[in-house]
């Protein structure tokens, strides 16, 4: 994430989750955007900070959200996020050449 958007997300670390979803709420409301659009973000942004904590490791991520891994990938293609590789492989690849 940006540097911007993480403090943003400070400034929202003494509010509830709940009470997060309810700001995000009445901005996506007044937006432009479709239903589906709206949730596809979310879906997208969420996905993406949950790889990021766990080290794009989905087998991890599968764990924390209580979805199987095959699903997890599905998403991920679904919404075109690309899995990035674990240092080691770079490394890896890297000697190979």
């Amino acid at each position: 994430m940006d540097k911007k958007t993480l403090e943003l997300a400070d400034q929202f670390s003494n509010l509830t989750i709940k009470r997060q979803m309810k700001i995000l709420a009445v901005k996506s409301a007044n937006s432009r955007l479709y239903f589906q659009e709206i949730m596809q973000e979310f879906e997208k942004t969420l996905l993406i900070a949950i790889l990021e904590k766990n080290d794009y490791n989905v087998c991890r991520v599968s764990s924390v959200v209580k979805l199987h891994r095959n699903t997890i990938k599905k998403k991920l293609q679904k919404l075109n996020i690309k899995e990035k590789r674990k240092k080691s492989e770079k490394t890896q690849e890297i000697k190979r050449k």
